[in-house]
């Protein structure tokens, strides 16, 4: 999650046509299998890995310090504190430099310096002209090294963060309210339960002192991998790689990640937000597929197919939207997913270590939230059903192998997807390896892996919605969700329409939870 403001007024915008699309990496050293330790201990002796995408003819320099710390290692009672760790430290200032000097200082070099965190990986991250390589890196390595972590800056960051949870996620953005909420209903107590910004009585029990503490533990020396692309030379890597020894050495361990809880049935999790003028709908479950895994391809297969984010390729998107007109857009994911900007395309270096499938059903109005759920549950059961034809693999395949490209298309990117491939162990880069993984799979395969990961009768449904309770007593009754237009709809979808309205859910009265907005993620 990024959180808040960035460390410069403005982003860099300097032209990358000149480097390859996927240009070769190398990585000092090779990259340990599995990605985390499950321990109490870990070796802090050990040379800091290197992931470097080196590109002379580059006029930038991309800088990517990824640590194996997350929200998983909040304490009890302490939720949010690794984000609040990250944010301190990134927004703070340094020993030298106030936050608001930090920024004059980058202004005149159209550079910042920001981050991002998930449940396991945390990235500081920023690009700079080589030209201005020197004083960049001064301001980049101090925030890391030499953070401020000033009382004054720890109060406005706190106080910025818990409105962030209270005000903006709980009030204003029932899209990303609903996604937590589907979070929190497929994982509940388990550490991926909890938003990454915490809880409002966890954020509210940090103190300056826990962030000291936890800062030490976390963002330490033998968590960390460096990730450099563009215009490097091997002196300034041996220059990162000394200072960076300087990180403070008392790193545990990541915490050993529990098992995660297998669901029944259909929950469903109702957040009652009474302002709510649509219903958002997440829908998910847990998988035991992660990155380089066997069936890893074929599921991304499937999400490209069934639902590929922000496009109009998807199953969803063309049946919920295209034809019926009820949304914005219909999703489906076969990895945790979060979206860079405002653009399409996936942020790197939010690996994890486990997996979940999930549908995202964009806000709906409230009188056809009964169906467009109906919906979404019954063309997950054809898919699971049926499965996919050879004719939509060979054109789902060449899809992905030609939108995928433009994914790595910046030095950024392509050391983020570098990255990402550490983390995961992996021995060849990531585009080559799933593009080669799609060209072997056959129909069988992708079938065999459809009905072996994806359930449409064990899951979890979120929504945030007004009039809860009417919404639970019209799903545990399976009463019809008879649906109306205000255009004019041709006759076969009118007919699928009414096989739809009647399908059974299958959802028990004791199966529904409904939470009031001012308590989800209260504690």
């Amino acid at each position: 999650m990024r959180f808040l403001i960035t460390v410069a007024a403005t982003a860099l915008f300097v032209s990358a046509c000149c480097e390859p699309l996927i240009p070769k990496q190398t990585t000092q050293p090779k990259p340990p299998l599995p990605a985390l330790p499950d321990a109490d201990e870990v070796v802090k002796d050990a040379p800091i890995p290197f992931v470097i995408n080196s590109i002379p003819s580059s006029n930038t320099v991309s800088f990517r310090f990824v640590f194996t710390s997350g929200s998983t290692d909040d304490p009890k009672g302490k939720k949010g504190l690794s984000l609040l760790t990250a944010a301190l430290i990134t927004q703070g200032g340094t020993q030298d430099l106030s936050y608001s000097k930090i920024v004059d200082n980058l202004f005149p070099t159209a550079a910042s310096v920001d981050f991002d965190m998930d449940r396991d990986q945390t990235v500081f991250y920023g690009r700079v002209h080589k030209d201005h390589l020197k004083k960049y890196y001064k301001i980049f390595s101090d925030i890391l090294l030499f953070p401020r972590l000033s009382q004054k800056d720890f109060d406005r960051i706190k106080e910025q963060q818990k409105s962030a949870l209270t005000l903006n996620l709980r009030g204003n953005d029932d899209e990303e309210l609903g996604k937590a909420a589907l979070a929190l209903a497929m994982y509940g107590d388990h550490p991926y339960g909890a938003p990454v910004l915490g809880t409002k009585s966890g954020i509210e029990a940090i103190t300056l002192d826990d962030i000291k503490k936890h800062r030490n533990s976390i963002m330490c020396r033998s968590r960390l991998t460096v990730g450099l692309a563009g215009a490097v030379t091997d002196e300034f890597i041996q220059q990162v790689r000394a200072d960076m020894e300087k990180l403070p050495r008392d790193c545990t361990a990541p915490p050993a990640l529990p098992d995660v809880p297998e669901t029944k049935g259909r929950k469903v999790l109702l957040v009652e937000k009474p302002t709510a003028e649509s219903t958002a709908i997440s829908i998910g479950f847990p998988i035991d597929v992660t990155r380089g895994q066997p069936d890893y391809a074929a599921l991304k297969l499937v999400e490209a197919y069934f639902g590929q984010h922000r496009t109009f390729a998807g199953r969803l998107q063309l049946v919920i939207r295209m034809k019926r007109g009820f949304n914005y857009g219909n999703y489906a994911y076969s990895e945790y997913f979060e979206q860079e900007g405002q653009d399409r395309i996936p942020k790197t270096n939010m690996s994890r270590r486990a997996q979940h499938f999930s549908i995202w059903i964009r806000p709906v109005k409230d009188v056809d939230k009964h169906f467009v759920l109906r919906m979404a549950l019954d063309e997950l059961e054809k898919l699971i059903r049926d499965g996919i034809s050879q004719k939509i693999l060979d054109k789902t395949r060449t899809y992905i192998k030609r939108y995928y490209r433009t994914f790595a298309q910046t030095e950024q990117r392509t050391l983020g997807y570098a990255l990402d491939d550490h983390f995961y162990g992996q021995d060849k880069p990531y585009f080559e390896k799933l593009f080669a993984d799609l060209d072997a799979l056959s129909v069988t395969d992708v079938n065999t892996a459809i009905k072996k990961h994806l359930t449409a009768d064990n899951l979890n449904i979120a929504m945030v919605t007004k009039d809860a309770q009417k919404l639970a007593s019209l799903l545990a009754s399976d009463a019809p969700s008879k649906v109306t237009y205000t255009s004019e709809k041709p006759a076969e979808i009118l007919k699928r329409d009414a096989q739809i309205e009647v399908k059974k859910l299958n959802i028990k009265k004791d199966d529904i939870t409904i939470i009031k907005v001012d308590s989800i993620f209260e504690k």
